[in-house]
């Protein structure tokens, strides 16, 4: 569990891609976003920590109702 947290927090582990970022049109951007593999798996991170914090909150009100 660590060495993969540690490989997911280097920086030449991500496999980001070239090129840079300040695309002037907003349909750009957005379809940037949804087809770089880098953006990509940090939504999906971010999705899944906040599942996992929302169950995690209905698991604790679950055992305060009892």
């Amino acid at each position: 569990m660590k060495k993969t947290l540690a490989l997911i927090l280097l920086p030449n582990a991500a496999l980001a891609h070239a090129g840079d970022h300040s695309h002037s049109a907003v349909m750009e951007n957005l379809i940037h976003l949804i087809t770089e593999p880098d953006h990509l798996m940090m939504m999906g991170a971010a999705i899944l920590l906040v599942g996992l914090v929302f169950l995690r909150k209905q698991a604790v009100k679950k055992v305060g109702k009892k």
